[in-house]
Formats: structure tokens, C-alpha cells, sequence
């Protein structure tokens, strides 16, 4: 299997967070053995579960050790390539007759990353959908189940919905155990340029944004087929990751607001509509003119559509890499993204639905540059005015760096005192603060305060550094990430998900996983995460000053969950909320 990627994002190469690869490395060997015995429980089945969608009938797989049953792959639109390629997504335009299967994960779309991400093959035809569904529950019980839809992350540039990480069946299980049964699925989207190409060609025809049209298209399956499931339609949670979260703000914003009954709640980890920048055809002209160059396609009429005739593997190579960075995402169009996400968030022109959303205490670590960058304060200042791609003018780049002073103690990885961390940079946990309120805390804190005056709003704020296995062959049990990275990007997924490969073998990580999968699950089912048994979490607006929830573990150096005001670093990230216009964003 496919070692599984563990979401750094993508932001500039400075900015890359390294340490995720080699625990992506030991988390597949981990999952390799329960994928075996699933595998084999799966094989013992004798009857497969069988579904009619609008255009047939699909076959797929019964797990008598979850008591689920699966559909993996099924297409939710036409296949992108050839004349569909940076064209909208097409709908499905054919039914058939007999039974299709549905037994193994699509195609991941295209991406640089074949060795992570096509275990179960890479290409432009690969739009498609995976349900996990309940089984064996009784006719009343089955009936109009809620609906969780996972958009994976990847920085926008790679991932797919394959990736052991994104398992579903624990947290469907899970949800069974707690007495409120879900569907969970999820889906495959065109990423990089394939989904993000921007151009005047590309604006002028009306081919913007298509992960975001991709995504949309795949909600509407959803609402006309999911009801064949058991689901119900009129009860979807849109949920994602980093750039899965920064989607979902993309969607709740998309249009100026409008759902048109696709969705109803949402759920954000790590990731705002305004994370990343919207550069516009002064950034991406120069690319797209270069892939037209190295095509051929420079002397024809419509470049565009001569792209479309380009095989496949002359233009993966080209779409791999921006010829300058840091890659492709969404730009506001006037269409589906019709302003910048701050001026739609501050205008209330977003979906008003319930959300639950939040980041982990030390998001930053993933995107500040370690092994010894950055050492001086002249350094951090030169890398925060030209390498991040800020725009900020001097005084703010100085104003910056005074309210975010060169004292370990306040910097991140939080609660690690005057330890710096050296051998990562002298001034690591200065610029790992920055980051993280940059792109996550920040743009987290804006969001919250207009959520919440519209619909309500559960934020929190993830704190125990997560378990990985071991390098090692001469230790079973693994440890903790390693000190320097903290409470990372990427966190809190394994304890969302509920898979015991992911989030390790310590009582203390099972019960704190087992509380937060509770929670994502009552929220799915009913826009509240509380619950019997369940840490009280309060809205967000219950506060003056905003209430978070603290998610921690209880044992292991850390003494459970609780509430604090939205306070911390709270004057820098209020400055970088002010100056986020400037980010393009």
C-alpha cells in the first residue's frame, strides 16, 4: 500500500515542513497489518451489498468485522481528460444495465506524486466517490441517515481520498457504537493545474475554480443518490483538512453563500477560505504561456483548446511544478469565488449553517523553516518581507517582529519555555508562531467572530502531540512526535478518524479519540458536538471574547479537555487579520 501523506502545506519551498515524510514512512507499516486483517475478513464475506443510483446498479463490499458495507470508486462525473480537460465537470450521460463494482478506490487525479498517491492508479479519469455505510441495522434505523462528506487535504497540490488516513469505516463504526449511526464519504477532486489553471483563456471561458466545481458536482450526486444508501440528503456536513478545510470555507463562501441544498453544516481542521492567496492572471499568465510554449501550442487560434488535445504524459511533467511558486489554487473569478474570502466573510455573504472548526496549538512548526534557517532577527526579517510572499510593508514586517518578540517562552511550540530548539534555527519558534497565525490562528479567529454572529459556531483548539510509530525495529510501542514539531499540522486527525493504527496503542490516546470521534459524529448528526459522557463545549459567542474548547488527553502529561477565552496571542493575530488583504486574500 501507498505510504499515506500526511497534508504539509504546500506554501513555498521555504516553507515546507519535512519531519511529516518520515512519519508518513513508519503510520503505512502500522496500517498494513490492520488493512491484512480487514482484507481477510472481507474475503470470508458471501453476500456483497448491492445499490440503484439514478444511472444503474452498483456492487459493493460487505465487512462482517464493521458490520459496513462499501462502495469504493464510483464515478460522479465524466472523465476529465481529452475535450474535458480544464472544462467544468461534466455530468454522468450514460446508465446501463446489469451491475458495476464498486470494490475499489478511483483513480487519484493527477498529482507529482504517483509513489504516495496511485496505489489504486492516477489519471483524468478520476472523479469518483466512496460510501461507507451501516449495516445490519433495522429498516427504522437505516432510514435517512446523516451524511459526512471528507475532502482530503494536500496543500491543493496532492493527496486523494485513498490514503489510508482517510479510512472511514472506524469512525462509521464508532458511530454505531454510540447509538447515532452516520454515512461517511468521500471524494476525489482535480488538483495543481489540472483543477486550478488560471489564465485569461481560462477566465474567459468560464473554467475557473474547477476543485471547487468538482467538489459541488460531487455534493450533487450526493443529493440525488444518497437516499438509495440510506442517507439523507437534507443532512450533509461538508469536512476537511487543511486544504480540504480551506475548501470547505471555499464552499460555504462560494457563489456569495448560496448551499443550494448540497450541504448544511460544516466542519474545518486546521485551514480558512483565507489560508492561501488569490493571486490573479498577473501571477498565473506567465504559466499558463509556458505550458502553451512547451506544447506547441502557442500558434493556434485557441490555446486552450489545443491543450486539450496534448497527451497526457507530455503535460503531467509540466503541470507537476509552477515555474514559480508556490502552486496552484483558487482565484476569486467573480463567479464561484466572487470577492476576496475576507471581504465576503466581513459582508456575512457565506453560508450561515453550523460549524465546528479550529487548529492545532502549533500549526506553525509545518511551515516554518528548519535545520538551522534562521537564526538572527535580520534573518526572520528578511524571510517574513520577501520569501513568504506577504506583500507586508516594512513597518509591518517591524511591527511584526515586536509583537512577536524574540522570547522562547512565547513562541511555538507552545508550553516549551525557554528551550529554542537550536539545531532548527535560533529563531525557529519566533517564525514557527508567525506562520501558524499567519495562515491558521489568525484567519481562524476572523472566521469565528463572523460565524458566530450568524448560525452556531463550536471552535476549538487541538493540544496533544501526536503519537507516531516507531523508527525502529527494535521498539513496538512508538512514541510521541518529536518535541520540536509540537502539536503539528495534521494532529488531530488520527483521533478524528478513530483508527488505532493512526492514533497508537496508549489507553489515554483511545479515550481521548474516542471522545472526539463522539463529537465529530453528534455534530455531523445534529450541527452540536455535545453529548452525554462528552466534555461541555460551548458556542463560540457564549463568551464576550469567544470560547474555545482545549482538546487534550487526559494522562500522559496532560490533565483533559477545557474552555478558555479566544485571547491568546491576540494582538498579533488581530494585526494579521487587518493586514490580510495584502496576502491577496
Amino acid at each position: 500500500m501507498a505510504a499515506p501523506w500526511l497534508d504539509i502545506p504546500f506554501l513555498s519551498p521555504e516553507t515546507f515542513g519535512k519531519s511529516q515524510v518520515a512519519i508518513m514512512a513508519v503510520a503505512a507499516r502500522a496500517w498494513k497489518w490492520s488493512a491484512l486483517s480487514c482484507l481477510l475478513t472481507t474475503i470470508a464475506s458471501a453476500v456483497e451489498p448491492t445499490v440503484k443510483v439514478l444511472n444503474g446498479t452498483y456492487e459493493g463490499l460487505y465487512l462482517p468485522s464493521f458490520e459496513q458495507d462499501v462502495f469504493l470508486g464510483m464515478p460522479f462525473a465524466q472523465d476529465t481528460g481529452g475535450q474535458n480537460r480544464f472544462l467544468v465537470p461534466q455530468s454522468l450521460n450514460e446508465t446501463w444495465n446489469g451491475t458495476r463494482l464498486a470494490k475499489q478506490y478511483g483513480n487519484a487525479c493527477p498529482d507529482p506524486q504517483p509513489e504516495r498517491d496511485a496505489e489504486f492508479g492516477m489519471s483524468e479519469d478520476c472523479l469518483s466517490i466512496n460510501v461507507v455505510r451501516p449495516s445490519g441495522l433495522s429498516a427504522n434505523e437505516s432510514s435517512r441517515l446523516p451524511v459526512a462528506v471528507w475532502i482530503h487535504g494536500g496543500s491543493y497540490q496532492v493527496g486523494t481520498s485513498a490514503l489510508p488516513n482517510y479510512n472511514l469505516t472506524y469512525l462509521v463504526q464508532r458511530s454505531v457504537e454510540i447509538g447515532n449511526p452516520i454515512i461517511a464519504t468521500s471524494i476525489n477532486y482535480r488538483k495543481g493545474g489540472w483543477g486550478m489553471m488560471y489564465s485569461r483563456e481560462i477566465q474567459g471561458t468560464g473554467n475557473t475554480n474547477l476543485a471547487l466545481r468538482d467538489m459541488r458536482k460531487g455534493l450533487a450526486w450526493i443529493s440525488e443518490n444518497i437516499g438509495a444508501f440510506g442517507g439523507d440528503k437534507d443532512s450533509v456536513t461538508i469536512w476537511g483538512e487543511s486544504a480540504g478545510s480551506f475548501a470547505v470555507g471555499q464552499l460555504l463562501m462560494s457563489y456569495g453563500g448560496r448551499t443550494d441544498g448540497l450541504f448544511h453544516r460544516s466542519i474545518q481542521e486546521s485551514g480558512s477560505a483565507a489560508t492561501a492567496w488569490y493571486n490573479g492572471s498577473d501571477w498565473y499568465q506567465p504559466i499558463y504561456d509556458n505550458i502553451v510554449d512547451k506544447t506547441n501550442c502557442t500558434d493556434v487560434p485557441d490555446t486552450l483548446a489545443c491543450l486539450r488535445t496534448v497527451p497526457y504524459p507530455t503535460l503531467l511533467p509540466l503541470l507537476a511544478k509552477p515555474i514559480q511558486g508556490p502552486g496552484w489554487y483558487p482565484t476569486v473569478d467573480g463567479d464561484t469565488i466572487p470577492n476576496y474570502p475576507t471581504e465576503l466573510l466581513h459582508t456575512g455573504r457565506f453560508a450561515h449553517i453550523p460549524h465546528l472548526y479550529g487548529s492545532n496549538s502549533d500549526e506553525g512548526t509545518d511551515n516554518a523553516p528548519a535545520g538551522g534557517v534562521i537564526n538572527t532577527t535580520q534573518q526572520l526579517y528578511d524571510f517574513v518581507k520577501g520569501s513568504t510572499g506577504f506583500g507586508f510593508p516594512d513597518a509591518v514586517v517591524k511591527k511584526l517582529l515586536d509583537l512577536y518578540p524574540d522570547d522562547p517562552a512565547q513562541g511555538i511550540p507552545l508550553n516549551t519555555g525557554a528551550e529554542r530548539f537550536v539545531e532548527q534555527g535560533g529563531q525557529y519558534k519566533r517564525i514557527a508562531a508567525i506562520m501558524g497565525d499567519v495562515f491558521y490562528h489568525a484567519t481562524r479567529l476572523d472566521d469565528a467572530r463572523h460565524y458566530s454572529k450568524h448560525s452556531p459556531t463550536y471552535i476549538y483548539r487541538f493540544n496533544t502531540r501526536p503519537w507516531q510509530a516507531s523508527t525502529t525495529s527494535n521498539s513496538s510501542e512508538g512514541g510521541l512526535a518529536p518535541a520540536y514539531k509540537g502539536v503539528q499540522h495534521f494532529s488531530e486527525v488520527a483521533f478524528v478518524f478513530a483508527n488505532p493504527a493512526f492514533y497508537g496503542p496508549w489507553p489515554e490516546y483511545k479515550a481521548l479519540s474516542d471522545v472526539m470521534s463522539a463529537q465529530w459524529i453528534n455534530f455531523v448528526a445534529g450541527g452540536d458536538p455535545n453529548g452525554e459522557g462528552l466534555p461541555r463545549w460551548p458556542r463560540y459567542s457564549e463568551g464576550e471574547r469567544g470560547r474555545n474548547l482545549v482538546i487534550q488527553a487526559s494522562g500522559r502529561g496532560q490533565n483533559g479537555s477545557y474552555v478558555e477565552e479566544d485571547t491568546y496571542r491576540l494582538e498579533g493575530r488581530e494585526f494579521l487579520s487587518e493586514w490580510a488583504r495584502r496576502r491577496h486574500v
